[in-house]
């Protein structure tokens, strides 16, 4: 699998901070999102052979702040996931949509043509300013034409869900392929539909390793998605 998380760092993500929140402690928007995406990254196998990740975070700038061939181990990837810079600007989803598709998603950055792409985005509301959405919506459809299989998070009672759906890879159902969480702080609340949704999406492509999740604990089964699980990579599309 070749793992591409698309990461909202619009300005609104700390503006709706609850009162008396520090940035990066326990009760900041920001730092709640990266340690749930961290948590993601136990899920999969990680490794050169096996899954790799890359990230893309937009705000007004997008940038691809690793590829998919930077980090070899699960370790290192949540260490950068952890590390990386708030901007707190504007929210450009259409162009972090499209860095995802020709920056992450190529094989000058680490993508295997031979395996499959998933692209996880999460984002606290809509495209600003409102001129951005029918671009978002080209870009969404351009990602998964593109053959990347894509779950989508939203996050607070902003987000826009007919983008989300959009977003989101068939069946395009609230539950399965897109999630909505009413603030950061219930996010955990929704990991392990999350877990369950992106499993179903992928074996939807016929895929038969996965991990499974029991009490912590990461369990390779080889005989296809078994409760709250992952496929592993390394399979074609």
């Amino acid at each position: 699998m070749d793992l591409c998380f698309i990461i909202d760092s619009s300005g609104s993500i700390r503006d709706n901070n609850p009162p008396g929140a520090v940035p990066g402690s326990n009760t900041d928007n920001w730092q709640i999102q990266l340690d749930f995406l961290a948590q993601l990254v136990d899920l999969f196998a990680i490794g050169p052979d096996d899954t790799r990740v890359g990230a893309v975070v937009f705000s007004e700038q997008v940038s691809l702040v690793f590829s998919l061939d930077t980090y070899t181990n699960a370790q290192s990837v949540k260490r950068a996931i952890l590390a990386l810079t708030y901007l707190g600007q504007t929210t450009n989803t259409p162009e972090g949509l499209r860095v995802t598709r020709e920056q992450c998603f190529n094989p000058a950055n680490g993508d295997r043509p031979e395996v499959q792409n998933l692209a996880i985005f999460i984002s606290d509301g809509r495209p600003f300013p409102d001129s951005r959405t029918d671009p978002a919506l080209r870009e969404a459809q351009a990602l998964k034409d593109s053959g990347a299989l894509t779950v989508a998070i939203g996050v607070t009672s902003e987000i826009n869900e007919a983008l989300l759906r959009a977003v989101s890879s068939p069946p395009q159902q609230e539950g399965r392929n897109y999630f909505t969480a009413t603030d950061f702080h219930v996010l955990n609340e929704i990991r392990e539909a999350v877990v369950e949704g992106t499993c179903e999406v992928v074996q939807g492509r016929q895929q038969r390793a996965c991990v499974g999740v029991f009490v912590g604990e990461l369990e390779r089964r080889e005989t296809g998605c078994v409760g709250a699980c992952l496929v592993l990579p390394s399979v074609t599309r």
